[in-house]
Protein backbone atom coordinates (compact mmCIF):
# COMPACT_ATOMS: atom_id res chain seq x y z
CA UNK A 1 0.00 0.00 0.00
CA UNK A 2 1.26 3.44 -1.11
CA UNK A 3 0.82 6.49 1.52
CA UNK A 4 0.86 10.00 -0.06
CA UNK A 5 1.28 13.09 2.24
CA UNK A 6 0.26 16.50 1.40
CA UNK A 7 0.55 19.63 3.02
CA UNK A 8 -2.31 19.92 3.51
CA UNK A 9 -2.89 17.62 5.39
CA UNK A 10 -1.01 19.06 8.01
CA UNK A 11 -3.30 21.44 10.69
CA UNK A 12 -1.81 24.80 11.58
CA UNK A 13 -1.22 23.43 15.01
CA UNK A 14 1.40 21.62 13.53
CA UNK A 15 2.81 24.34 11.40
CA UNK A 16 3.07 26.47 14.37
CA UNK A 17 4.95 23.88 16.45
CA UNK A 18 7.55 23.52 13.43
CA UNK A 19 7.52 27.23 13.27
CA UNK A 20 8.78 27.83 16.96
CA UNK A 21 10.55 24.76 16.60
CA UNK A 22 12.44 26.49 13.70
CA UNK A 23 13.15 29.47 16.17
CA UNK A 24 14.37 27.80 19.11
CA UNK A 25 17.27 26.07 16.98
CA UNK A 26 17.94 29.52 15.18
CA UNK A 27 18.14 30.87 19.06
CA UNK A 28 20.11 28.70 20.78
CA UNK A 29 22.64 28.61 17.49
CA UNK A 30 22.98 32.58 17.60
CA UNK A 31 23.28 32.13 21.65
CA UNK A 32 25.94 29.58 21.16
CA UNK A 33 27.49 31.74 18.37
CA UNK A 34 27.68 34.51 20.67
CA UNK A 35 29.22 32.97 23.02
CA UNK A 36 32.03 31.54 21.36
CA UNK A 37 33.00 34.75 19.73
CA UNK A 38 32.77 37.05 23.34
CA UNK A 39 34.77 33.36 25.14
CA UNK A 40 37.22 33.66 21.59
CA UNK A 41 37.39 37.62 22.42
CA UNK A 42 37.94 37.90 25.98
CA UNK A 43 40.68 35.12 25.82
CA UNK A 44 42.83 36.94 23.43
CA UNK A 45 42.09 40.16 25.46
CA UNK A 46 43.29 38.23 28.37
CA UNK A 47 46.26 36.48 26.35
CA UNK A 48 47.89 39.62 25.61
CA UNK A 49 47.10 41.52 28.95
CA UNK A 50 49.10 38.98 30.78
CA UNK A 51 52.14 38.85 28.14
CA UNK A 52 52.17 43.08 28.37
CA UNK A 53 51.84 42.83 31.96
CA UNK A 54 54.92 40.44 32.78
CA UNK A 55 57.22 42.17 30.25
CA UNK A 56 56.50 45.44 30.49
CA UNK A 57 54.49 46.15 33.64
CA UNK A 58 55.69 44.02 36.47
CA UNK A 59 55.07 45.48 40.03
CA UNK A 60 57.62 43.48 41.71
CA UNK A 61 60.28 45.07 39.33
CA UNK A 62 58.93 48.58 39.72
CA UNK A 63 58.39 48.32 43.77
CA UNK A 64 62.12 47.16 43.57
CA UNK A 65 63.49 50.05 41.60
CA UNK A 66 61.12 52.83 43.66
CA UNK A 67 62.77 51.44 46.82
CA UNK A 68 66.48 51.70 45.18
CA UNK A 69 66.35 54.41 43.05
CA UNK A 70 63.29 56.67 42.72
CA UNK A 71 62.51 57.21 46.20
CA UNK A 72 62.97 60.31 48.01
CA UNK A 73 62.72 58.48 51.42
CA UNK A 74 60.63 56.12 53.06
CA UNK A 75 56.89 57.54 53.63
CA UNK A 76 55.64 55.08 50.37
CA UNK A 77 54.15 57.78 49.05
CA UNK A 78 54.03 59.29 45.08
CA UNK A 79 54.74 62.38 46.33
CA UNK A 80 57.82 61.31 47.47
CA UNK A 81 59.31 60.16 44.54
CA UNK A 82 62.12 61.57 41.68
CA UNK A 83 60.38 62.68 38.57
CA UNK A 84 61.43 59.61 36.41
CA UNK A 85 60.05 57.72 39.23
CA UNK A 86 56.59 59.92 38.92
CA UNK A 87 56.87 59.44 35.28
CA UNK A 88 57.31 55.57 35.78
CA UNK A 89 54.33 54.82 38.19
CA UNK A 90 52.17 57.10 36.25
CA UNK A 91 52.57 55.14 32.84
CA UNK A 92 51.98 52.04 35.41
CA UNK A 93 48.90 53.32 36.74
CA UNK A 94 47.54 54.74 33.32
CA UNK A 95 47.76 50.97 31.94
CA UNK A 96 45.72 48.98 34.92
CA UNK A 97 43.48 52.25 35.32
CA UNK A 98 42.69 51.71 31.37
CA UNK A 99 42.60 47.79 30.80
CA UNK A 100 41.61 46.37 34.22
CA UNK A 101 37.53 47.66 33.89
CA UNK A 102 37.54 46.30 30.17
CA UNK A 103 38.96 42.83 31.49
CA UNK A 104 36.16 42.86 33.76
CA UNK A 105 33.45 43.86 31.43
CA UNK A 106 34.53 41.72 28.28
CA UNK A 107 35.06 39.00 31.05
CA UNK A 108 31.40 39.90 32.15
CA UNK A 109 30.14 38.36 28.64
CA UNK A 110 31.41 35.09 29.04
CA UNK A 111 29.67 34.64 32.43
CA UNK A 112 25.99 33.84 33.42
CA UNK A 113 25.66 37.28 35.13
CA UNK A 114 26.40 39.58 32.15
CA UNK A 115 25.15 42.52 34.26
CA UNK A 116 28.68 42.49 36.89
CA UNK A 117 30.97 44.53 34.65
CA UNK A 118 32.15 46.93 37.24
CA UNK A 119 35.22 46.88 39.06
CA UNK A 120 35.54 48.56 42.73
CA UNK A 121 38.57 48.49 44.20
CA UNK A 122 38.43 49.19 48.28
CA UNK A 123 41.04 49.80 50.76
CA UNK A 124 40.01 48.35 54.43
CA UNK A 125 41.22 49.44 57.92
CA UNK A 126 41.87 46.38 60.57
CA UNK A 127 38.43 46.53 61.37
CA UNK A 128 37.51 45.84 57.88
CA UNK A 129 36.05 49.57 57.30
CA UNK A 130 36.37 51.03 54.01
CA UNK A 131 38.75 53.72 54.17
CA UNK A 132 38.64 54.30 50.29
CA UNK A 133 36.93 53.28 47.21
CA UNK A 134 38.33 53.42 43.62
CA UNK A 135 36.28 52.82 40.75
CA UNK A 136 37.41 53.43 37.23
CA UNK A 137 35.64 57.23 37.32
CA UNK A 138 38.51 58.02 39.44
CA UNK A 139 41.03 57.21 36.70
CA UNK A 140 44.88 57.34 38.16
CA UNK A 141 44.42 60.23 40.20
CA UNK A 142 42.37 58.39 42.43
CA UNK A 143 44.58 56.09 42.94
CA UNK A 144 47.52 58.90 43.60
CA UNK A 145 45.18 60.25 45.76
CA UNK A 146 45.15 57.50 48.00
CA UNK A 147 48.34 56.56 47.79
CA UNK A 148 49.69 59.93 49.04
CA UNK A 149 46.90 59.90 51.83
CA UNK A 150 47.47 56.31 53.13
CA UNK A 151 51.09 55.98 52.23
CA UNK A 152 50.00 53.03 50.18
CA UNK A 153 51.74 53.81 46.93
CA UNK A 154 53.73 50.07 46.76
CA UNK A 155 51.27 48.50 48.03
CA UNK A 156 48.49 49.38 45.48
CA UNK A 157 51.52 48.40 42.48
CA UNK A 158 51.64 45.29 43.95
CA UNK A 159 48.06 44.67 44.17
CA UNK A 160 47.33 45.48 40.73
CA UNK A 161 49.93 43.56 39.45
CA UNK A 162 48.30 40.70 40.61
CA UNK A 163 44.66 41.48 40.07
CA UNK A 164 43.90 40.66 36.29
CA UNK A 165 45.30 36.95 36.66
CA UNK A 166 42.25 36.97 40.03
CA UNK A 167 39.82 38.48 38.02
CA UNK A 168 40.41 36.16 35.36
CA UNK A 169 39.76 32.78 37.71
CA UNK A 170 37.22 34.86 39.70
CA UNK A 171 39.28 34.53 42.49
CA UNK A 172 38.57 36.18 45.75
CA UNK A 173 42.09 38.65 46.85
CA UNK A 174 42.85 40.55 49.76
CA UNK A 175 46.03 42.13 49.93
CA UNK A 176 47.63 43.18 53.39
CA UNK A 177 50.20 46.11 53.72
CA UNK A 178 51.79 44.96 56.63
CA UNK A 179 53.67 48.29 57.43
CA UNK A 180 49.44 49.76 58.50
CA UNK A 181 47.64 46.48 58.15
CA UNK A 182 45.50 48.23 55.75
CA UNK A 183 44.12 45.90 52.91
CA UNK A 184 43.22 45.96 49.52
CA UNK A 185 40.43 43.94 47.70
CA UNK A 186 38.18 43.83 45.00
CA UNK A 187 34.37 43.26 44.02
CA UNK A 188 32.75 42.64 40.39
CA UNK A 189 29.36 44.17 41.26
CA UNK A 190 26.41 45.49 38.31
CA UNK A 191 26.59 48.57 40.35
CA UNK A 192 28.98 50.97 42.07
CA UNK A 193 28.13 51.75 45.41
CA UNK A 194 29.39 52.47 48.87
CA UNK A 195 30.66 49.71 51.10
CA UNK A 196 30.87 50.39 54.80
CA UNK A 197 32.61 47.29 55.94
CA UNK A 198 33.93 44.03 53.41
CA UNK A 199 34.20 41.62 56.03
CA UNK A 200 36.44 38.44 55.11
CA UNK A 201 34.10 35.53 54.36
CA UNK A 202 34.71 32.04 54.42
CA UNK A 203 35.98 30.61 51.24
CA UNK A 204 33.30 28.49 49.23
CA UNK A 205 34.40 25.37 47.44
CA UNK A 206 34.41 27.15 44.09
CA UNK A 207 36.39 29.91 45.14
CA UNK A 208 39.11 27.42 47.08
CA UNK A 209 39.56 25.98 43.36
CA UNK A 210 39.74 29.56 41.99
CA UNK A 211 42.59 30.44 44.18
CA UNK A 212 44.20 27.19 43.79
CA UNK A 213 44.48 28.02 40.20
CA UNK A 214 45.80 31.60 40.74
CA UNK A 215 48.64 29.53 42.62
CA UNK A 216 49.12 27.56 39.84
CA UNK A 217 49.36 29.89 37.49
CA UNK A 218 51.94 31.57 39.39
CA UNK A 219 54.17 28.91 39.76
CA UNK A 220 53.95 27.94 36.04
CA UNK A 221 55.06 31.64 35.62
CA UNK A 222 57.99 31.17 38.21
CA UNK A 223 58.93 28.11 36.52
CA UNK A 224 59.70 30.06 33.18
CA UNK A 225 61.60 33.16 34.51
CA UNK A 226 63.83 30.36 36.26
CA UNK A 227 64.71 28.69 32.76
Amino acid sequence: MIFLWSPADVNWTTYGLIALGVVIVIFIIAALTNSLRYSSRYKGFYKRMDKTINKKYNGNLLIENIVNIYSKDQTNTYKSLKSKGKRKVKKYFDYYVKNIPEQVMLRSFTTSDKNKNQVMIMMLDEYDKVLYRWDKSKKVKGLIKASNKYQMLNAYIAFLFELPLNIHEAAPYRFTNHDNDYVLTYEVVKKIRKRRKVKQKKLTKKERKALEKVEKAKEKKARKKRR
